[in-house]
This record gives structure tokens, C-alpha cells and sequence, in this order.
């Protein structure tokens, strides 16, 4: 568990013994900090009780309705957009509620490499709001299952973000949070990095299950940050798939 200090700067790990009072500390926190540092946006840090009108006008939006299987545009909602879909093999639903790029870029890079706290509570807003409109009733029953850390990214970034996020989203949604059944049991280089020919070779066998127990006979939602080609993903879901679970949908904050 984590507490922020400064104002959604950095998240530093709560000692066990004080783990329970973890809700009462985080509020006294930020009454503290509120009474001393004005808010700021979440993407420039600008004197603002949320986005700034610069970076809110930054912020590009996925339109709806969106395709019942990607999320892209489609003119009548419930249709799906013609599109292969190959991209999300083994997925059945992807739900995304901005794009990755502009403020939405920002965002996930503040939250992830800088540990911003009020940049990570945004995106799990937005991932909440869209996955309802898009999931609905059908979903209701599903497990969150974020994409794995590698533990020595983790311990360099000093917390595991998609796993902040699953939490984040379970106490949202009312859905239950499995944060410790899939592990990445090698390193990988950063999927965006231009030396990585093959994404998909990066993450191949790079991921497995830890536990089956909560996801076999299960719907899982998987929880990641950003879906670019869809190769994380993939991976997680097949081996979600080969552990007994029903069906994969993954939710992000951004689609390139």
C-alpha cells in the first residue's frame, strides 16, 4: 500500500504496521497538503482544481458509439466498425476512453514514470466511465487482472501502476481486483522502444500465472495503461484463456 507525498508527486510504500489506518492517514494527507500547496493539473501542473483549459483542450476523446468489439467510431452504437480486429486476437472487447497522444500521452507517462498520483486517479475515472457505457450488465460478474510488472521495473519505479490501476477501478466498479495471477517471468525492453523489431517476440513467454483459482470460469478484464499494437494484451489473454478463463476484455486509458 502507498501513500502521495508531495501533492500526487511520488507514491512511497506504508509501513505494514500502519496499513490499517491507511484510509484516515491518506485523508488527513491531503487535508494537509490541500491547506498548504493549492491543486494543480494533473498534466502541467498548473494552478487548477482539475485539467487546465490548455491541457483539457489537449485531451483527445475516443468518439461514441463505438464499436462493440474495439471502441472505434461507428455510426449506429452496438455495431462493430468492419475492421479484422486481429490486433485483438483473443479479446473481446477493448475499451479506451482517450487517445495516446497529446494530454492523454501525458498523462500516462506522468502517472507511470513519475509516479503522479492525481494523473493516475484521472485515467481511472475516465478507464471507469467508459467501461460502463461500453460493457454494461454483461460484464457484471468479471475479475480485474492487470497486465504484469517485471518486479525490478517495479522496484525502479517503486510501485506497480496497472496493478494501482485494477485497484483503483475494482473499488469503482464493484468488481473484484485478482492483482497477483499473472507474473512476467522475464525482463522485457519497453514495448515503444525503437530497438524492439517484434513486439510480439518481446513479451513471447514472458508471461504466466501465478494463481488460477480467481480467473478460471471467470470473465477477466484486463488492466493495462496504453494498448498500442496489442501484443501485451494478446499474450496476457492467452494465457488467461489456457488457465480456464471464460473470456478476456481489456480496458486501458489510451489507444494509439
Amino acid at each position: 500500500m502507498f501513500f502521495v507525498h508531495p501533492r500526487h508527486r511520488r507514491f512511497v510504500p506504508l509501513p505494514h504496521g500502519l496499513r490499517v489506518l491507511r484510509r484516515p492517514l491518506r485523508r488527513l494527507a491531503a487535508a494537509a497538503i490541500d491547506a498548504v500547496l493549492p491543486p494543480v493539473c494533473p498534466a502541467c501542473s498548473a494552478p487548477s482544481v482539475r485539467l487546465c483549459r490548455v491541457c483539457d483542450q489537449g485531451l483527445v476523446r475516443r468518439s461514441t458509439p463505438g464499436c462493440r468489439r474495439c471502441g472505434e467510431p461507428v455510426l449506429v452504437g452496438g455495431s462493430t466498425c468492419g475492421a479484422d480486429h486481429r490486433e485483438l486476437r483473443n479479446l473481446a472487447l477493448h475499451v479506451a476512453p482517450w487517445r495516446y497522444c497529446g494530454t492523454g500521452g501525458e498523462l500516462v507517462r506522468r502517472f507511470k514514470l513519475a509516479g503522479d498520483g492525481g494523473a493516475g486517479r484521472l485515467m481511472a475515472h475516465a478507464m471507469a466511465s467508459a467501461w460502463r457505457m461500453a460493457a454494461g450488465a454483461a460484464w457484471e460478474r468479471a475479475v480485474l487482472v492487470p497486465a504484469p510488472l517485471h518486479w525490478r521495473r517495479r522496484r525502479a519505479r517503486g510501485f506497480d501502476q496497472t496493478a494501482w490501476l485494477a485497484r483503483r477501478l475494482a473499488g469503482a466498479l464493484g468488481l473484484a481486483a485478482a492483482c497477483d495471477e499473472l507474473v512476467r517471468v522475464r525482463a522485457t525492453s519497453p514495448q515503444g522502444d525503437p530497438r524492439v523489431a517484434s513486439r510480439e517476440a518481446n513479451v513471447d513467454r514472458a508471461i504466466a500465472m501465478r494463481r488460477h483459482a480467481k480467473v478460471r470460469g471467470r470473465d477477466v478484464v484486463l488492466v493495462d495503461d496504453v494498448l498500442t499494437s496489442g501484443a501485451t494484451a494478446r499474450a496476457c489473454a492467452d494465457v488467461l484463456l489456457a488457465a480456464g478463463a471464460r473470456r478476456v476484455a481489456v480496458v486501458t486509458a489510451c489507444r494509439s
